[in-house]
């Protein structure tokens, strides 16, 4: 897989809208699935499922203390895109 390949499947994953606010969101502030989803008001099932996509893209990444998991944006490229499509809209 090429560099184009793996960033055309990045942007496939943040093309709906809960993930491209979970990335906005986690790109401001870490922040973990019960907080996530009292925040958006979205059952926590449905923020797992889309974290685990972005998780899988290699946007997001989980790092557990003690039984919580804190969710934050690791690729900077998107995090870029992201912030520049949303800084018109804050």
């Amino acid at each position: 897989m090429n560099i184009y390949d793996i960033y055309a499947e990045k942007l496939k994953v943040l093309g709906h809208p809960i993930r491209l606010q979970l990335v906005h969101g986690l790109s401001k502030k870490e922040c973990n699935v019960t907080k996530i989803s009292e925040m958006m008001s979205i059952p926590q099932a449905i923020i797992s499922r889309h974290l685990s996509l972005l998780k899988n893209a290699g946007i997001v990444e989980g790092e557990r203390d003690k039984n919580v998991i804190c969710y934050k944006v690791i690729d900077e490229k998107i995090r870029k895109i992201v912030d520049i499509l949303m800084e018109e809209e804050e």
